[in-house]
C-alpha cells in the first residue's frame, strides 16, 4: 500500500532529511523542525533504508520487525508461564492476528518500537518480582531499564508511564501482597535508563533552544492529554467499543480469561491483568482518542488469554465459542451492512462507488477469514490450533492484495509524482486546498503548503519553474451520508473550490494543466485535482 496517513510520510521523509543534513538528534519535515516523536524510530528507519532502500518498505521495515519481536517477546513469556511451547507459538501467533497488529505492524509510525520496548520491559518486570522467587538477575535487570530508556527514545514518557503505573494498580489494587522491590535496584537503574535519553536529549535541546520539550512534550503529550486535537470529539466508553474491534478475533474469548482469574488469582495472572487494565484506565482520561493508544496493554491480553487455552477446562472449551460464534456474528453483521450500503445504496460518484465496493469486500474479507480461523483454533486440536491461525493470516492477505493494488492506482500524492517527475530541480511547489505530507515524500521536493490563490498567481507571473498543487473538488463518505440522509443531490462535493481554480487557470492559458482524480488516504476522500506547471 502507499504511505496512507499524515504520519507515516512525516516520518518516512524526516529520517530522509535527518540523513540528508548528517544529522542524529533532531529530525526535520519540508525543511522545518519536527518535534513529535524522540529519534529511535528514525534510527532504526535510517538502517532498514540503508539495507532496503529508501522507499515504502524501508520505511516500514521497523514496525514489521517490531511486530514479530514483540511477538518473540510474548511466546517466550507464556512459555515461561506455563511451561509449554506450543502455548508460547499460539500465543505469538494470535497476537500477529489480531486487527491492530495487522494494521500498526505494517506502518510508518512509532507505535511498534515503542510497543516492543514496553512489553520487553514487562516480561523483566515479571521475572525480577514474581517468577524467580526473589532472586536477583542481572540480565533481566538490565533487560528491564534499558528497555524503559529505549521505549522514551520511541515515542516519550509513555513508554514509562504504563509499566509504572501498572505496578501500582497491582501492587496496592490487584494482588496486595508484598513484592521484591530491591530487585529492582531503582538508583542505579535510573541511571541506565537516563543515559541514552540524555545522550541524545541534552544535545538535542542545545541545538534546538529547548524548543524540542517545549513542543514534543506541552504541545504532543500534555496538550493532547487536555484537548481533544485535530477536530476529534471525546466520546465516552471509545475504549471499550474499539478494544473489541483492534483485538478482532481473540478479545470473543475474553470469557475463559475472566473464569481463570477468578479461580487463579496468582501473582503472575494478577501482573498480567493489571498490564491489560491499566492502558484502558489511563487513555480513558486522555482528551485526545486513537484506537492504539491502549495497544501496549494488548500483549498481556493475548498472553492471558493463551495461558486460559493451555489451562482451561472442559467447560471453558464448550461454553468460549457460544459468545465467539454471538461476537464474530455480530461484527460479520456490521461488515455486512457496510457491504450492502456500499454496493446497493448509490453514492453518486461513480468511481468512488467503485471504490467503497472494494473496501467493503476487503473488510467482509478478513473478518470472515480470522473469525473462522480464530473460532476453529479454539476448538481444534493438536497443531490444528497453531495452523488454523496461519489460515487466517494467508486469508486475509488474499483479500488485501487487490485492495492495495487498487489503492496505489487511485492514490492523488502518486499521481500527482508521476505527473510532476519532469519538472526541473529548481521548480517551487505549491499547494493549494491539497496539503498533503505525502506530497514530500513521493516527489522528494520542498513544498509550500497552504498557499494562497495570489501568491500562487504571483509565482506564475514572476516567471521561472514553479508548479501548484489545486483541490477543485472534495467528496466525502461523511457527506455522502448526510446527503443521502436529507433526500440532497448526493453528487454534491463535500468542498468545491471550482470557482477559484477555474479563475486561476484561465489567467494562465499556456501553462500545463492536468486533471486527477483519486483517493486521499489521510481523510479518507474522494479528491479532484489540478496540477498546474510552468517549466520556464
Amino acid at each position: 500500500m502507499p504511505l496512507m496517513d499524515r504520519d507515516e510520510p512525516r516520518f518516512a521523509n524526516a529520517t530522509l532529511e535527518m540523513m540528508e543534513r548528517g544529522t542524529w538528534t533532531v529530525p526535520y519535515f519540508n525543511g522545518e523542525y519536527r518535534f513529535d516523536k524522540p529519534p529511535l524510530t528514525y534510527w532504526w528507519m535510517r538502517l532498514h533504508y540503508w539495507l532496503a532502500g529508501q522507499g515504502e518498505l524501508g520505511a516500514r521495515l521497523h514496525s514489521v520487525v517490531a511486530a514479530y519481536l514483540t511477538a518473540l517477546v510474548i511466546g517466550g513469556l507464556v512459555r515461561r508461564v506455563t511451561g509449554a511451547s506450543h502455548t508460547g507459538l499460539m500465543a505469538g501467533l494470535m497476537w500477529l492476528t489480531t486487527v491492530q497488529v495487522l494494521i500498526h505492524g505494517r506502518l510508518c509510525v512509532a507505535d511498534m518500537p515503542m510497543i516492543l520496548c514496553v512489553t520487553l520491559a514487562f516480561r523483566a518486570l515479571l521475572e525480577l518480582l514474581v517468577l524467580r522467587g526473589g532472586k536477583q538477575s542481572f540480565i533481566w535487570w538490565s533487560v528491564l531499564w534499558l528497555s524503559l530508556g529505549l521505549g522514551f527514545l520511541a515515542k516519550g514518557p509513555i513508554a514509562l508511564l504504563v509499566p509504572g503505573l501498572s505496578l501500582l494498580l497491582w501492587r496496592f489494587a490487584f494482588w496486595r501482597k508484598p513484592v521484591e522491590w530491591r530487585n529492582l535496584r531503582a538508583l542505579p537503574g535510573l541511571v541506565v535508563m537516563i543515559l541514552p535519553v540524555a545522550a541524545w536529549g541534552v544535545p538535542a535541546l542545545i541545538e534546538t533552544n529547548g524548543l524540542f520539550w517545549e513542543i514534543g512534550m506541552g504541545r504532543h503529550v500534555v496538550k493532547r492529554g487536555v484537548e481533544v486535537l485535530n477536530g476529534r470529539k471525546f466520546i465516552p466508553g471509545y475504549y471499550l467499543l474499539t478494544t473489541w474491534l483492534s483485538l478482532f478475533p481473540w478479545l470473543f474469548f475474553i470469557m475463559p480469561v475472566w473464569r481463570m482469574l477468578r479461580v487463579r488469582w496468582t501473582a503472575e495472572l494478577t501482573f498480567l491483568a493489571a498490564w491489560f487494565v491499566l492502558p484502558q484506565l489511563l487513555f480513558s482520561f486522555y482528551a485526545t482518542q486513537l484506537p492504539h493508544y491502549v495497544m501496549p496493554g494488548y500483549p498481556a491480553f493475548i498472553a492471558l488469554l493463551a495461558v486460559a487455552w493451555c489451562n482451561g477446562s472442559r467447560q471453558d472449551e464448550v461454553l468460549s465459542p457460544v459468545l465467539a460464534k454471538w461476537g464474530i456474528a455480530f461484527v460479520a453483521g456490521l461488515i455486512a451492512m457496510i457491504f450492502f450500503a456500499t454496493w446497493f445504496v448509490p453514492i453518486g460518484i461513480p468511481d468512488l462507488q467503485i471504490f467503497m465496493r472494494s473496501s467493503s469486500a476487503l473488510l467482509l474479507g478478513i473478518f470472515v477469514f480470522g473469525g473462522i480461523g480464530s473460532l476453529y483454533a479454539w476448538r481444534a486440536r493438536g497443531h490444528w490450533r497453531w495452523i488454523m491461525p496461519l489460515f487466517a493470516v494467508l486469508g486475509s492477505a488474499t483479500c488485501l492484495l487487490p485492495f492495495s493494488h487498487s489503492l496505489r492506482q487511485t492514490s492523488v500524492t502518486i499521481q500527482v509524482s508521476r505527473a510532476l517527475a519532469t519538472m526541473p530541480a529548481e521548480t517551487k511547489f505549491f499547494g493549494y486546498g491539497y496539503d498533503e505530507p505525502s506530497l514530500v515524500f513521493y516527489t522528494q521536493k520542498r513544498w509550500e503548503m497552504g498557499a494562497k490563490i495570489p501568491v500562487i498567481r504571483q509565482q506564475m507571473e514572476t516567471g521561472g519553474p514553479c508548479a501548484a498543487v489545486l483541490l477543485r473538488r472534495e467528496w466525502t463518505l461523511e457527506h455522502e451520508i448526510k446527503s443521502w440522509m436529507g433526500n440532497k443531490a448526493r453528487d454534491t462535493p463535500a468542498k468545491d473550490r471550482s470557482k477559484e481554480v477555474d479563475s486561476l487557470l484561465a489567467a494562465f492559458p499556456n501553462a500545463e494543466t492536468r486533471v486527477i482524480t483519486g483517493f486521499n488516504g489521510a481523510r479518507s476522500s474522494w479528491t479532484e485535482v489540478i496540477v498546474l506547471s510552468l517549466r520556464r
